[in-house]
């Protein structure tokens, strides 16, 4: 059964028009490994659907600003969430299984359940790791808005997912901001 829902899944990343969303997903799960080397199968799913079928729903289509971009982020955890339970639905898992992966993508109750916050250090790990370089050098965004993107990054991460961060080799103009941003 696992294998046959990663085959699908992997399946539906594959069909990302930018072609970013398997490797997201292969990254995440690396994480997971990293982090919680006794992650449960339903740990697993819920890593490697963490951005499942993102691309349906653009940013684009909310109004601009933070109001617009929390729409679109709460409104995309649900759709990512009942995505992929679909898939893992249709490979036999059972509704409790099912029930548990949703939560932890949808961010479920996040600072009071261990296994959605265990999915959120690993998105944030993922994007302190390969994400924030590459995003940094396309915005031209102000020193002071890279520190507050860095401390809301920070503010979703537990002790644990801390801990993790601080041992990235970040290049040196990405570490001189999280230095001034957690000062």
């Amino acid at each position: 059964m696992k294998e046959k829902a990663i085959e699908l899944i992997n399946k539906v990343h594959s069909s990302d028009p930018k072609g970013e969303a398997l490797l997201y997903a292969n990254q995440c799960f690396e994480w997971l490994s990293k982090i919680n080397s006794n992650y449960t199968e339903e740990q697993e799913m819920a890593a490697r659907c963490q951005h499942f079928k993102r691309w349906e729903i653009p940013r684009s289509d909310f109004p601009v600003g933070k109001k617009g971009y929390y729409q679109w982020r709460i409104g995309l955890y649900q759709y990512q969430a009942d995505k992929a339970g679909e898939v893992l639905e249709s490979v036999g898992y059972s509704v409790d299984f099912v029930s548990s992966v949703k939560s932890m993508i949808s961010k479920k109750d996040l600072r009071n359940d261990a296994n959605s916050q265990l999915i959120e250090d690993v998105a944030c790990l993922v994007f302190l790791n390969y994400h924030i370089h590459p995003f940094a050098s396309s915005k031209d965004y102000t020193e002071e808005k890279w520190i507050k993107i860095i401390q809301k990054t920070w503010g979703k991460m537990s002790e644990k997912g801390h801990k993790f961060a601080l041992e990235i080799n970040y290049n040196a103009a990405i570490l001189d901001l999280i230095k001034k941003a957690l000062a």
